[in-house]
């Protein structure tokens, strides 16, 4: 009775094995990349002269510090499930720009720090690229390997680009704020008040909207893998 159970409602969601396999990928793709983004996040507050993330165990890539239990798991599991846009996020790191060195500006350290994360994920998506080129060479033939590296590079690319739209609370609107000159704060303001909503709008009721602003990243990604031959 619970054999059949379960196979009900994964047909009622319209899922098979192969579905299941590949939200379990993505979600322990997603565990990893946003373990490291949020650990870069820490590392760089850190070399910043900020104690608040290693006193908050956040400076470790231990993803138990940094998933979220909403947004790396059950977001990520329910979207599969029922075919929603696939996404997901961290717990932030906290930090105290009053802390960092005096040798730049409070908002030039947060964009510092901002930053680090989408860039932890271009590097992950470059160091697994070289991965895959090695197999490649190497003749190693591992379809299943090979599946699990190549969703991890397109997810961290993705992330990449997604990070830095510039919208808070996103880690673009950071890097936004420390760009625009003081006569142009206003347009800080107003996407730290609107930038949640503008978002939630984008990925919930304009996806096509979001796809064409990340379609230059995604194009990216199929470019690299033909460069490489992969």
């Amino acid at each position: 009775m619970e054999r059949f159970s379960q196979a009900s409602v994964l047909a009622i969601v319209g899922l098979n094995a192969a579905d299941l396999r590949q939200i379990a990928i993505y979600v322990i793709c997603l565990v990893i990349a946003v373990s490291v983004h949020e650990f870069a996040h820490a590392f760089a507050a850190d070399r910043l002269g900020d104690p608040t993330p290693s006193r908050e165990g956040r400076l470790t890539l231990n993803p138990v510090s940094h998933a979220d239990p909403i947004g790396t798991l059950a977001l990520p599991v329910m979207a599969g499930l029922f075919h929603l846009p696939l996404l997901g996020w961290g717990r932030p790191v906290p930090t105290q720009p009053s802390h960092y060195t005096r040798k730049i500006s409070m908002r030039a350290g947060l964009a510092l720090v901002a930053f680090a994360g989408p860039l932890s994920n271009l590097l992950q998506a470059a160091l697994t690229l070289v991965v895959l080129k090695v197999l490649v060479v190497a003749g190693v033939s591992t379809r299943g390997l090979a599946e699990i590296l190549l969703t991890f590079f397109q997810l961290n690319l993705i992330l990449f680009a997604f990070n830095l739209l510039p919208l808070h609370p996103l880690d673009g609107g950071k890097i936004l704020a420390w760009l625009l000159p003081p006569k142009l704060s206003y347009i800080d303001d107003f996407f730290a008040r609107w930038g949640g909503l503008i978002l939630l709008v984008l990925v919930i009721l304009l996806p096509e909207v979001l796809g064409a602003m990340l379609a230059p990243i995604l194009s990216l990604t199929q470019w690299s893998l033909r460069l490489l031959g992969l």
